[in-house]
């Protein structure tokens, strides 16, 4: 019988504690749903933080860790949408740090042939929740703020900004080294530290996403004019502000939220509007670990200053 490898975790805590990698033999595949042999899955922060329990409010162990990725399917209902051999995202099912993922056809992606593996298996949580965003708050003619500019999400915000008519895009980032590739798309950067520079752009900015909550958000909440939009999506410092009397009132934005009760059309149609964004984005590039070496890939994940994404490969 064919043999599945997955990443478990069976309780909470650090992710290099609790996962662990396991073999079992593949269970019949549900009526109705496609098979997906996984080719590979990123680490995102939205796949490790869950394993710590911050969400158990929601999600209880055991589970299959992973949100995203991308495969071929391999089983397929007659008569159904997807053909074997065909690639997909198999999204909202089971975790996809695992060898097979069954997914209800309704919500895997079909895969552009023009669009790369490198591409395609992080077309979801940071693409969808940028475009999502700026579907709800509009950046034309404003000045945008964002913090945690070096992550995807935030490079993908600050690309798609500039290319729907903002004024101008400031990226306030952690690393050491200035980030060419983030420059050359137009935003202008300024480190964390730089507390001074910091509140001059806050108090010239009219939307702010912030990702990282704290003792930055809690600067730039205070330089802030009382009109200005902020959109709170993370919370990276693990501290949340404290709001200045008199000014804004950060909005919360959680992609979990847009997911509830969505038609499998309106889920197509978010995808075929965000191909031909991401076709003319930069994202950075990834480092493949096979899935036997997943500590090495979440040692890199935490490597300070990293310029890739790594990733879970499963290929044989």
């Amino acid at each position: 019988m064919p043999q599945s490898l997955s990443l478990w975790y069976r309780q909470f805590g650090a992710p290099d504690a609790v996962l662990s990698l396991e073999e079992r033999s593949l269970a019949e595949r549900h009526p109705g749903h496609i098979r997906v042999r996984m080719s590979a899955a990123p680490i995102n922060p939205s796949d490790l933080i869950p394993i710590t329990g911050a969400y158990r409010h929601r999600v209880q162990p055991p589970m299959i860790a992973g949100y995203e990725g991308v495969g071929t399917v391999v089983e397929a209902p007659p008569h159904g949408p997807y053909r074997v051999g065909q690639r997909v995202l198999p999204l909202r099912g089971a975790g996809t740090w695992q060898s097979h993922v069954d997914c209800d056809p309704a919500f895997a992606i079909p895969v552009p042939e023009d669009i790369d593996d490198d591409l395609a298996l992080r077309a979801y949580i940071n693409p969808l929740a940028a475009f999502l965003m700026l579907r709800s708050f509009s950046p034309a003619g404003r000045t945008v703020l964002l913090t945690a500019a070096s992550s995807t999400c935030a490079g993908l915000l600050a690309q798609w900004c500039l290319a729907a008519g903002a004024r101008s895009v400031i990226g306030i980032h952690r690393s050491p080294q200035p980030l060419k590739a983030l420059q050359a798309s137009g935003m202008t950067l300024v480190q964390a530290d730089d507390r001074e520079t910091i509140t001059a752009f806050a108090k010239t900015s009219d939307l702010v996403f912030d990702a990282v909550g704290g003792g930055l958000a809690t600067r730039i909440l205070a330089s802030l004019r009382p009109d200005a939009t902020v959109v709170s999506y993370g919370l990276l410092s693990g501290e949340l502000p404290v709001f200045a009397s008199g000014g804004p009132m950060p909005q919360r934005f959680h992609i979990r939220d847009h997911l509830a009760g969505v038609t499998p059309g309106l889920w197509q149609d978010w995808f075929a509007a965000i191909w031909p964004l991401l076709r003319a984005a930069h994202l950075p590039p990834v480092a493949r670990f096979p899935v036997a070496d997943w500590r090495q890939a979440l040692a890199h994940f935490h490597r300070p200053g990293r310029r890739s994404k790594p990733v879970l490969v499963f290929d044989p």
